[in-house]
């Protein structure tokens, strides 16, 4: 019974703040009787990371108390932590395991303020491959943050370490286009490129200083001077 309502609350808007509580409340509670027996806890063991001076980790290594909405359940306090080098999202149980999720059945989590979904690649022009994105905003226009850990090689000391990189994304008239400067990203938001650059001054937006937040000001301006 717990577990059912639980799921709908996947499938319904809570109307207000206290029908959401007592959702969150019923999810906390059904994992607290579950423990290492629910269902979000199935799967491999995470393996082990090889040594090095840094960690691969979205904003740390630790984990955090996340809403994830997992095969339509919603977990209000699950512990996650996502995997940039090996694009895994990965769940701490109650008897402190490291779980993989199943990448398929995750539908979002909220994990350090930011929005992760798992993307399946598809067949547009220019559309990025599956795996974990921070959805920066989804509209007509959609915009997408890819994070990626690569593992590189000192040669002088011998010792392993993680090089961060970003992509962002910008989905617009069944095209997706790579966003890697300012002026890409105007050149594609035509016809209002005078408008939009007004707008980024105004707003005093540098790519460089915030890329994320120029790319999802920028395109929510566009939407709103298109009437989209």
């Amino acid at each position: 019974m717990l577990l059912s309502l639980i799921f709908w609350s996947g499938c319904l808007l809570a109307q207000d703040a206290g029908r959401q509580q007592i959702i969150d409340n019923a999810a906390i509670e059904y994992l607290r009787i579950a423990g290492s027996q629910s269902t979000l806890y199935y799967g491999k063991e995470q393996d082990l990371l090889p040594r090095t001076t840094n960690h691969p980790y979205l904003i740390n290594a630790q984990y955090a108390k996340t809403r994830l909405s997992y095969s339509g359940i919603i977990y209000p306090e699950a512990l996650l932590r996502l995997d940039l080098s090996r694009d895994e999202l990965v769940v701490q149980s109650p008897d402190f395991r490291n779980v993989v999720l199943f990448p398929e059945n995750v539908d979002y989590a909220e994990l350090h303020g930011k929005h992760i979904i798992y993307f399946n690649r598809d067949t547009l022009p220019g559309c990025p491959s599956s795996g974990y994105y921070i959805l920066l905003h989804s509209g007509k226009c959609r915009v997408l943050e890819k994070q990626t850990a690569n593992l590189m090689l000192n040669s002088t000391t011998g010792a392993h370490y993680y090089i961060l990189s970003t992509n962002y994304y910008l989905y617009k008239d069944d095209v997706y286009h790579t966003i890697r400067n300012k002026n890409g990203l105007l050149k594609i938001l035509y016809p209002h490129k005078k408008e939009l650059k007004r707008f980024i001054s105004a707003h005093h937006l540098r790519f460089r200083r915030d890329a994320e937040e120029l790319i999802r000001q920028t395109v929510i301006e566009y939407e709103k001077l298109s009437e989209l």
